[in-house]
């Protein structure tokens, strides 16, 4: 078998059946084909399947030492093993290689990095400015604070909330997880006023499309919306990790400070699992004293 369309199938799998999302799947493709081109450099010699079947673990040791050589960070690392485990795995379930070579591979350790929220004053009166830029149309500035305000009420994520079509907009809507997993966001009323408001004003169709929308009238993309928190930072001295997943940072970190038990929060967040959701139980650990203060029957 031809090794380039053995990896053509595997990506197509990875985008078709586990419906992983184009960003993942581009990255894993990506993984991949560096981990071939160092195999070639590595080996000196073309790579093909074969090449694969006779891997050791000398030449993952190898690859690893290569990738923390340039200064790659673990984080990095890890998701790389993660693509080249997934390759291996969809070979061995077609009994093309013996998986106990790259089974002994360890994931490298990594630093728990602690989300990191916006202050709730901070957040309270960004959300609440009457303009973001001075030089921004009306309409701009209203679609920003109905995304932003979107965000910090429902804790979803930035492609989750771009992905939402005007027509879904109610109470509550199914949103699509990572991995397709639905679940339901709750809008507040102040968020769906600040939704109406901005469509009524919006110059572009949005009844059949996207809810959000660039000045052209295509769908917004991710990437502007960080680009202009990047310059609100500096505008109104918000912090340095002020960005688009900060909401969902901040949601999270916030329900839980106000005595949000954390399955409620699991739920609202998506996460698969309740590990996931337990990082935020370590940002603040006096508002977790108080509510435990407050609840613990002794106290009472």
């Amino acid at each position: 078998m031809i090794l380039e369309d053995i990896i053509q199938n595997w990506v197509l799998e990875l985008a078709v059946q586990k419906r992983y999302s184009p960003h993942t799947v581009a990255s894993y493709k990506r993984d991949l084909l560096f981990f071939k081109k160092f195999l070639e450099e590595h080996l000196g010699e073309a790579v093909s399947l074969e090449t694969f079947r006779n891997l050791k673990i000398s030449d993952f040791r190898a690859w690893f030492s290569s990738r923390i050589g340039s200064g790659l960070a673990a984080r990095s690392n890890v998701r790389a093993l993660s693509s080249i485990k997934s390759f291996f795995r969809y070979l061995a379930r077609r009994n093309l290689v013996d998986l106990r070579v790259i089974d002994s591979v360890r994931r490298p350790k990594l630093a728990r990095l602690l989300p990191k929220p916006i202050e709730k004053s901070a957040l309270f009166n960004f959300l609440n400015l009457d303009v973001f830029f001075d030089g921004d149309r009306e309409w701009v500035t209203l679609r920003d604070r109905a995304l932003f305000s979107l965000l910090y009420c429902t804790g979803l994520r930035i492609n989750e909330a771009l992905s939402i079509k005007t027509r879904e907009i109610a109470s509550e809507i199914k949103i699509r997880a990572k991995g397709q997993k639905e679940r339901i966001a709750i809008l507040l009323p102040l968020v769906l006023e600040r939704i109406k408001h901005y469509v009524a004003s919006c110059p572009h169709n949005l009844e059949e499309g996207f809810l959000f929308v660039g000045v052209r009238g295509k769908k917004l993309q991710a990437s502007t919306v960080d680009n202009r928190l990047q310059k609100l930072r500096l505008i109104y001295n918000l912090p340095d990790h002020a960005s688009a997943h900060s909401f969902r940072h901040s949601f999270a970190t916030h329900l839980l400070q106000n005595g949000a038990d954390l399955r409620s929060v699991q739920e609202l967040l998506g996460h698969e699992s309740l590990s996931s959701t337990q990082i935020y139980t370590d940002i603040d650990d006096g508002s977790l004293l108080k509510i435990y203060e407050k609840t613990h029957p002794l106290e009472r």
